[in-house]
């Protein structure tokens, strides 16, 4: 069931009461939070309202054709107040970075997001699980203030539902997603261009990085686990870097047998960050949360103080635990 009409309500009445907005989202943003925040922005502009754009770290290079990606700023610390503050798909600030105190320096905060695990931090909280993403979420907020999705903000919103969707594969795809799709594109949203933008390029070193992580990936426990594991020393030889492992978690899962796939890879020395990916019931999310992570039923991560082959180690026993 879609979120009732009454929170639409309420966060239209927090947008017409207030002046000066503050968007943010999840640390390392990825299409989802990224397009909200665009779409979001536009919106706000067009009513006559302040708007600052701020995540802990920039936005994906492939997602710089999006109109007004040039007005996210990465900060560590934001100073100024605001009357309101966005925020999607965080559990919590810290999910966020902490880069601004919402207690003292946001008059009024909405919480949007649309992961099992979640919170209610905010002064009015939109979470809805059964949503395939925030861009699929705020189609909702523009239908309740009666505005048309202008073609730039359409294009942002496709992109986010495109991308938390797997390209329209995972299970979080229905008639409600595809049909928020069918809008987005009949406003000016251009699939194939999208695609190609995010999808259709690469990079060489991460053409490399990929051929790295095939050559080097394991299967077992029966045919039901991939693992791959990258070193810093992995990212210097193929000249990439973190940006450049986006999806590359995925490829696991096209091995007929395999039901988790897990990527790991060494962030700095003694941290360790992973990528983890399901099928068939099992869920990643309870996987990621035994080490402080969290996510969605079939696409989680986690980051680990520890050893590159330790982290490892202490994820392929965890998942054998929930197969």
């Amino acid at each position: 069931m879609p979120l009732p009409r009454r929170l639409f309500r309420e966060f239209a009445g927090v947008i017409r009461r207030n002046r000066t907005f503050f968007l943010s989202g999840h640390r390392n943003p990825d299409a989802d939070t990224v397009g909200s925040e665009l779409a979001l922005a536009s919106l706000l502009k067009r009513l006559g309202k302040r708007v600052d754009i701020y995540n802990a770290e920039p936005p994906p290079r492939n997602l710089g054709f999006l109109a007004g990606i040039g007005r996210i700023r990465a900060a560590r610390k934001v100073s100024r107040a605001y009357d309101a503050a966005v925020i999607f798909e965080c559990f919590d600030a810290g999910r966020m970075g902490n880069i601004i105190d919402l207690e003292t320096q946001a008059g009024t905060v909405v919480n949007v997001d649309h992961h099992r695990h979640h919170s209610n931090f905010g002064d009015l909280n939109l979470i809805d699980p059964l949503a395939s993403s925030n861009s699929e979420q705020l189609i909702g907020l523009f239908r309740e203030m009666r505005l048309d999705i202008l073609p730039n903000e359409a294009a942002a919103l496709y992109a986010g539902i495109m991308t938390d969707t797997g390209r329209f594969r995972h299970s979080n795809t229905n008639d409600r997603t595809l049909s928020a799709a069918a809008q987005l594109a009949a406003r000016g949203a251009d699939p194939n261009l999208i695609w190609e933008k995010i999808d259709g390029t690469r990079r060489l070193p991460a053409l490399r990085l990929l051929g790295r992580v095939l050559s080097v990936l394991e299967i077992s426990s029966k045919g039901r686990i991939a693992f791959a594991a990258l070193s810093r020393r992995d990212f210097k030889r193929c000249g990439a870097d973190d940006e450049d492992t986006e999806e590359i978690v995925n490829y696991g899962l096209e091995v007929p047998t395999v039901l988790v796939s897990i990527l790991v890879r060494e962030a700095a020395p003694g941290v360790v960050k992973a990528s983890l990916r399901s099928r068939r019931g099992v869920d990643v999310c309870r996987l990621a949360q035994k080490f402080g992570g969290g996510g969605h039923k079939y696409a989680s991560g986690c980051k680990l103080e520890t050893s590159l082959d330790r982290a490892g180690r202490l994820l392929l026993a965890a998942a054998r635990g929930i197969l």
